[in-house]
């Protein structure tokens, strides 16, 4: 995972922001989103957003076919060409634009995504996030300034969208990314697999805190050989699952802690609670819960789920989890929430698409962009594919789908797993293994949620640019290895300390204190 930056803003807008969150104030009205809603995060979503909001739906013709290339993390489709040719027709005259999905494997998303950047590879569209590098990608000028674009294209997008979505993820006062529209608040806790729960009788309301899990942990390991128990990897874990605030991006130290009223910056690996993590990760390790190559592999556990080789792992939960991974890996889930909703900057920043410094085409990308947050027809095309081929509807319901006859998940020819990732999560369609209720279940976890105290701040890492690429070196050496449990926690984290201080982590930190005062100070 990573962390962040971001300066301050005026007490009015955090107020109203804040306000919003917690009170639904606003609009009583169409679309929700996962992060709230252009009307609130307590408003009602609508499924029936319109599908000619784009800008220059009006004069298509007038606009010059350009092709518009999309990145993010995800297996190639078989379908994806088929897809492709959908989407680019129905396109034609909305924005006259062609689109080139291209999805890169989990595995290699980061390196891929780093060269591109590096090399100035020609892109429009990008897939960010906080925990995935997105401030310090707007450092090194990767991602177009967005804020003015929006409000010319992106008009109906905004309205959409809960105010707090483009404040909190705001850079310097400025967007440099437009936030997937879904659930605003988050929780941490665990995904297992349901059939091994009921084999076993597993009593789930025992478990209270990560710790508890482990007699479960030894039922399967002792009962179900060839299955990992507890699966971790380079972003799940239980060092991964700590409830701190990153201030905006995973990958620059300093944090808070999520709940209470504490002000002061912490240097994570420094706290009892990263200690405690690595001393229960090496316990699990040594006993055989968790997978060998914890510390080097970035297969994602949901793959290793479909394969029947896991039985539980940390996730960022939501109403629904459970259901939406057990639409992709095939095999029933439950989820254990072991925090309380909370609300952070970070929240905001979950999940984005951001337009590349090399576009030849930003326009035309924000119009885009703007579709996937407005027109339904798009939105579902994206994510679910084409009609009849790759899902149908459920008799007498227009919003509700299935896999055809003889299709499920691990035969789907065009499954993405996108929906969290692109657009508008609010006019997705919602398949028949779902709650049917699910986005009244987001209402309420929506208003349940604690906001942050640094709700609305993100840290600038601009005067300490080197001092986080240090870091960042030091983290990759010693956190994935902690995280998997393969090493002494007692020998290896003042090892890790060691490191961070002479990388200049002190600097880090202080520079991110005076920052959040002075913005904890501007809001009076």
């Amino acid at each position: 995972m990573t962390r962040g930056k971001r300066k301050g803003y005026s007490a009015f807008v955090l107020l109203c922001t804040l306000g919003m969150v917690l009170a639904g104030c606003g609009n009583n009205g169409n679309n929700g989103n996962d992060k709230g809603a252009s009307q609130s995060p307590s408003a009602s979503p609508s499924t029936t957003a319109s599908a000619s909001a784009s800008p220059s739906a009006s004069q298509p013709a007038q606009l010059d076919e350009v092709e518009l290339t999309m990145y993010f993390p995800g297996s190639p489709q078989k379908d994806e060409k088929a897809v492709e040719e959908a989407i680019n027709a129905y396109l034609k005259d909305k924005i006259n634009a062609k689109v080139d999905l291209n999805p890169i494997d989990w595995g290699g998303w980061d390196s891929k995504i780093n060269l591109m950047i590096s090399s100035s590879q020609p892109a429009d569209l990008i897939f960010t996030a906080a925990w995935n590098g997105f401030t310090v990608n707007v450092g090194k000028g990767a991602f177009l300034d967005l804020t003015d674009l929006i409000d010319q294209y992106g008009k109906e997008m905004k309205a959409e969208l809960n105010p707090a979505f483009l404040q909190g993820s705001k850079i310097d006062g400025r967007n440099y990314a437009v936030p997937t529209n879904k659930e605003l608040a988050a929780t941490r806790g665990l995904l297992l697999r349901k059939d091994i729960v009921e084999k076993y009788n597993m009593d789930l309301s025992s478990i209270k805190t990560v710790a508890d899990l482990e007699p479960l942990l030894k039922t399967v390991k002792e009962n179900e050989p060839g299955m990992t128990p507890f699966y971790v990897s380079s972003d799940s874990g239980l060092l991964t699952n700590l409830n701190f605030d990153s201030l905006g991006d995973n990958s620059v130290p300093g944090v808070l802690h999520k709940i209470g009223t504490e002000t002061t910056i912490l240097n994570e690996p420094a706290t009892p609670e990263f200690k405690e993590a690595a001393a229960l990760s090496r316990k699990w390790y040594e006993a055989g819960f968790i997978n060998k190559d914890a510390a080097t592999t970035k297969v994602k556990p949901d793959e290793l789920m479909k394969a029947g080789t896991v039985f539980s792992y940390t996730a960022s939960l939501k109403p629904g989890a459970a259901e939406e991974v057990m639409r992709s890996v095939g095999v029933p889930l439950v989820q254990v929430e072991l925090t309380e909703p909370t609300i952070t900057t970070g929240d905001t920043t979950g999940s984005m698409l951001a337009i590349s410094r090399t576009s030849k085409n930003p326009e035309r990308a924000m119009m885009l962009i703007n579709l996937l947050h407005t027109d339904k027809t798009l939105n579902n095309l994206v994510n679910y594919g084409i009609e009849g081929t790759h899902y149908v509807k459920v008799d007498g319901s227009d919003n509700v789908i299935k896999y055809p006859d003889g299709v499920e998940a691990s035969t789907s020819t065009y499954n993405p797993g996108t929906n969290w990732m692109i657009g508008n999560q609010f006019l997705n369609y919602l398949f028949n293994t779902e709650n049917p209720q699910k986005w009244e279940q987001f209402k309420v976890f929506n208003d349940s949620a604690k906001p942050s105290v640094a709700l609305g701040f993100s840290f600038n890492s601009d005067s300490v640019k080197s001092e986080v690429a240090a870091c960042v070196n030091v983290y990759k050496e010693y956190f994935g290895t902690l995280n998997a449990g393969i090493v002494d926690p007692d020998k290896y984290i003042p090892q890790f300390l060691d490191k961070l201080k002479a990388s200049g982590v002190e600097k880090i930190i202080a520079e991110k204190q005076t920052q959040f005062d002075a913005w904890k100070a501007s809001k009076g």
